[in-house]
């Protein structure tokens, strides 16, 4: 099989099993990074455990992170185990260490300060954006890919599709921002006529399309935040109306925080969110499912305040009596 028939099969399977654009452009891509070594002479007269091994040792040399390694991997083991239909054996690669970083989550202060200092972005509401991350503990591509069907104003409930892991979710809409998206709505309407009129259709996730071709106009299944402009669709040619990029978000985030002389990344809105929540006293388990971890060790590491509830013992028993107290 040359280059250009496995990357075809390795498409074909990856719709087939209706994964993400994303995650077929990143298969496609380590695939054909691994294919460009083996031809650059690297593995040969191994097996294919070994040429993998050997490949995933080289990006460890290279320094690169823990999950870009895994992420490598991950789609190699797809290829052999999904496409090929030939599983993999063993792999003893030179891992690359995941570090065990405690995540950075922005106080209180910084974070009203970076939502004052944000402001819309090409005329998208990057704004109303911003504050979901942090108002619903969602990740950047989360409210861009909300569509109508998915937000109950009544309830106050978002419900998040696909997210992470594949998983739905519900989270609790801030009465503080359902005006706003009452709003956003009757602004994504007015293009939503706009394409009906013209007989532009909306994406829609896997084969929804070809089952029921109604619904690419179907105001259930518009976008909340739209995109200004249409695109050509990646895998069907057609011309479709998609969502607002993330990239417009990451974008605003940044220049808020140039305005308010910070350092915050979209992401890290999230963890601010988990860590002032659980800070707050809410349920741990609660918010494990609101931000749809798979475990609850992961969201208890948002919570630092049991390591700071130990007092050093230079507290407890050393003093500097007069003006040397507060100089060493």
């Amino acid at each position: 099989m040359n280059k250009n028939q496995s990357i075809e099969k390795l498409r074909n399977t990856i719709r087939r099993k209706h994964f993400s654009i994303s995650t077929e452009q990143s298969y496609v891509g380590w695939l054909l990074r691994f294919i460009h070594y083996l031809e650059d002479g690297h593995g040969q007269g191994l097996s294919s455990e070994g040429k993998i091994e050997a490949f995933l040792t080289q990006l460890a040399h290279q320094r690169v992170s823990s999950s870009t390694q895994n992420q490598a991997f991950n789609a190699l083991n797809f290829f052999y185990k999904e496409t090929l239909a030939q599983p993999l054996g063993d792999i003893s690669a030179l891992r690359a260490i995941r570090p065990a970083m405690i995540r950075n989550a922005p106080s209180v202060d910084q974070v009203h300060r970076l939502l004052t200092a944000c402001q819309n972005l090409f005329s998208y509401p990057t704004r109303l954006i911003i504050h979901l991350l942090y108002g619903c503990g969602l990740r950047v591509v989360e409210p861009c890919s909300l569509r109508l069907k998915d937000v109950d104003l009544a309830g106050q409930k978002l419900m998040i599709r696909m997210a992470k892991g594949a998983k739905d979710r519900v989270v609790r809409l801030p009465r503080f921002l359902v005006t706003a998206i009452r709003d956003q709505i009757e602004a994504a309407r007015v293009i939503w006529k706009q394409d009906v009129a013209a007989g532009v259709p909306v994406e829609l996730p896997s084969r929804l399309a070809t089952k029921y071709p109604r619904s690419q106009f179907s105001w259930q299944w518009s976008w909340v935040f739209p995109s200004h402009t249409t695109c050509i669709h990646p895998r069907t040619g057609a011309v479709v109306r998609f969502r607002i990029h993330e990239a417009n978000v990451q974008r605003a985030v940044r220049a808020a925080c140039l305005r308010i002389g910070d350092d915050i990344k979209p992401h890290e809105l999230r963890h601010a969110y988990a860590t002032h929540c659980l800070n707050r006293g809410q349920n741990p388990r609660a918010i494990q499912l609101a931000m749809g971890h798979k475990q609850l060790e992961t969201t208890m590491g948002y919570l630092h305040a049991e390591a700071l509830s130990v007092s050093s013992p230079l507290d407890e028993t050393w003093t500097c009596p007069g003006p040397q107290a507060d100089r060493i």
